[in-house]
């Protein structure tokens, strides 16, 4: 089975579930290992451009999704997904390469989202549920899991988030 193919699988899963989609760290961490091995097997460029993750399976996935790049250039905004705008209200092009701190408003928390810098600063894997706000201004409840994506040598090269509005299932 291929990466593409395992990916579909484990997205055909959540989308099967009663329950917040990102339940475990297991789940993103297998999102993210799977996307390694996409990014792999396509011989990505180090830049990790938009043609580089456009695959339908992300593209239709019903969970809202984000790749970045690395921490020290301020983790641009390389992909968003379907779900991700729906999620949102920002269109893919409002977005790229920008940080997805604009996603943050007058009342998000701190501790999400020092939760989140701290996994950034140490290259972990986090969830966290925090108030962003859709391009509107609009406040919703993000349930967020991040993971590091490494590269064929190990190095953390790009961040996947995966988004569920819970405002909406509550």
């Amino acid at each position: 089975m291929t990466a593409d193919e395992q990916l579909a699988r484990v997205f055909e899963q959540w989308a099967d579930d009663e329950e917040p989609v990102i339940d475990s760290l297991e789940r993103i961490e297998r999102v993210a290992a799977l996307l390694g091995e996409i990014r792999a097997s396509r011989n990505v460029e180090a830049d990790g451009s938009r043609l580089s993750w456009n695959t339908p399976t992300m593209d239709n996935a019903p969970v809202g999704m984000a790749i970045s790049g690395p921490a020290y250039q301020d983790n641009p905004i390389y992909y968003v997904n379907n779900e991700f705008e729906s999620i949102t209200g920002y269109a893919e092009s409002e977005v790229l390469g920008e940080n997805l701190r604009l996603l943050q408003g007058a009342e998000t928390a701190e501790k999400p989202v020092a939760d989140l810098h701290e996994a950034i600063d140490i290259w972990a894997p986090v969830v966290v549920d925090l108030r962003n706000y859709r391009a509107d201004g609009t406040p919703f409840i993000n349930h967020l899991a991040l993971a590091p994506i490494a590269d064929e040598t190990g190095t953390i090269s790009n961040w996947v988030g995966i988004q569920q509005n819970l405002s909406e299932t509550a």
